[in-house]
């Protein structure tokens, strides 16, 4: 009998407690203390800071950025600092507007729900919210500030036709914003409805949440390749780069520096929503069971599954899960941004190939309607036949892309029924990938 292939993951980085520490600190005899002392404010992220240069061997990463919003001045804070000195954290204001946490959208549907006309509906369960695009609605005042106003998806229950709508909620007045046509500018809202139905209302990640591990993968006794890898939601950027693998080897030898997406642009035929930059640190749930073997990693016996082979939104795991498929060791998780799902998966073979793959979905939504998912007739699911059809996959720039069968999602969010997305018009979405050497 062949050698089977065997995966040890140890964690590694400051662990969750750490970052707590830190947060907390900061307002309460940090460098915040003075900007957030008696302000209304909340905590929207936590990024680890990435080395000056590069290394030959990994370091905890001891630095981070903090981002605060403070309701009360309507501003952002930011503290630069290491987890080891929080007195000596370094803190800066900016009228930036940075995407808002679950918490802040939770805060805004609270607001909605204490409106006039749209709260009973809520109240009564006629209303379902949800977290649409764009999250945020940027429109300057008179004298050139912008008050930051949270958008809340609000989707009909049932079978009504009637009632699609995004709000805008301005978390500085506490009031709702509704806009011409039912939507912000670059969003739609109407009774054509594309995607998983959406059901879950399940948990997810925020950026900055402990979850860095060493991968090793032996065949027999053989080391194959060894690897940091960084879940989601502590991967680097301001917006994200899915899993993230560095210092690379393969059978002792280094063939990675650096691998992850950095950039994911999405614009629609038309510009009829967007154009977005979406964001990739938001981990959504994935049907997987196993083993718990670092923060948000998780080692499993069998194939996890994400939407794209479930079907569903609903899972059981937050986070990155790791198992053994034939020669191949696979890492998997689920991104959410508004109602887009992506999947950033790796495989690894013990022939020394990589696979890297980038899966797209959505929860049901106007902007991805096309006319072989649904036709605008308020109709939520996609036809059964579509479901069960195998998905769209082609390899571009050393990247197997895949995507829904009816081609609810595709490389360039087509509005229209197209099979497989059309990846060399020079109009489409550009998937920007870097791979650091």
């Amino acid at each position: 009998m062949a050698d089977q292939l065997t995966v040890k993951v140890e964690p590694f980085g400051p662990d969750q407690a750490a970052h707590d520490r830190a947060v907390q600190g900061l307002v309460n005899r940090g460098a915040l203390r003075e900007h957030l002392g008696k302000s209304d404010y909340r905590l929207l992220s936590l990024e680890l800071l990435e080395p000056t240069r590069k290394i030959a061997s990994p370091r905890e990463r001891g630095g981070y950025r903090a981002t605060y919003y403070d309701y009360t001045e309507n501003r952002a804070v930011h503290a630069e600092g290491s987890f080891g000195n929080i007195r000596g954290a370094k803190a800066t204001v900016s009228a930036r507007q940075p995407r808002p946490t679950s918490e802040e959208f939770e805060a805004a549907v609270k607001i909605v729900r204490r409106h006039k006309e749209l709260g009973p509906q809520l109240r009564a369960g006629a209303l379902t919210p949800y977290r649409p695009m764009p999250p945020l609605v940027e429109t300057a005042q008179p004298d050139g500030r912008v008050e930051r106003t949270v958008t809340v998806g609000l989707l009909p229950a049932g079978r009504r036709k009637t009632g699609h709508e995004i709000v805008g909620v301005n978390m500085i007045r506490r009031r709702v914003e509704r806009y011409e046509g039912g939507a912000p500018a670059t969003a739609l809202a109407n009774a054509g409805l594309c995607g998983v139905p959406l059901e879950a209302n399940q948990a997810t990640t925020e950026q900055g949440v402990a979850g860095q591990a060493w991968v090793s993968v032996y065949l027999g006794t053989t080391l194959l390749w060894q690897f940091l890898a960084v879940r989601p939601s502590a991967s680097s950027g301001a917006s994200g780069s899915g899993i993230e693998l560095r210092y690379v080897d393969y059978r002792g030898k280094r063939v990675l520096y650096q691998a992850h997406v950095p950039i994911l642009n999405v614009r629609y035929d038309g510009d009829k929503c967007g154009p977005y930059r979406d964001w990739q640190y938001q981990e959504g749930m994935i049907q997987a069971a196993g083993t718990n073997v670092a923060p948000g990693f998780l080692l499993c016996p069998k194939p996890a599954k994400t939407i794209i082979e479930s079907g569903s939104d609903k899972g059981t795991f937050l986070g990155t899960a790791v198992y053994v498929d034939g020669q191949e060791v696979v890492l998997v998780s689920e991104l959410e941004a508004g109602w887009y799902r992506y999947v950033s998966e790796w495989r690894l073979h013990a022939n020394g190939t990589i696979r890297p793959r980038f899966g797209f979905d959505a929860v049901s939504s106007s902007c991805v309607v096309t006319e072989r998912c649904c036709s605008p007739s308020n109709e939520r699911r996609m036809p059964r036949s579509t479901q069960t059809q195998p998905w769209g996959r082609e390899a571009r720039d050393g990247i197997e892309h895949l995507w829904s069968p009816a081609g609810a999602i595709s490389g360039n969010r087509s509005q229209h029924g197209t099979r497989r997305p059309p990846l060399d018009q020079a109009d489409q979405q550009r998937l920007e990938t870097q791979i650091a050497r």
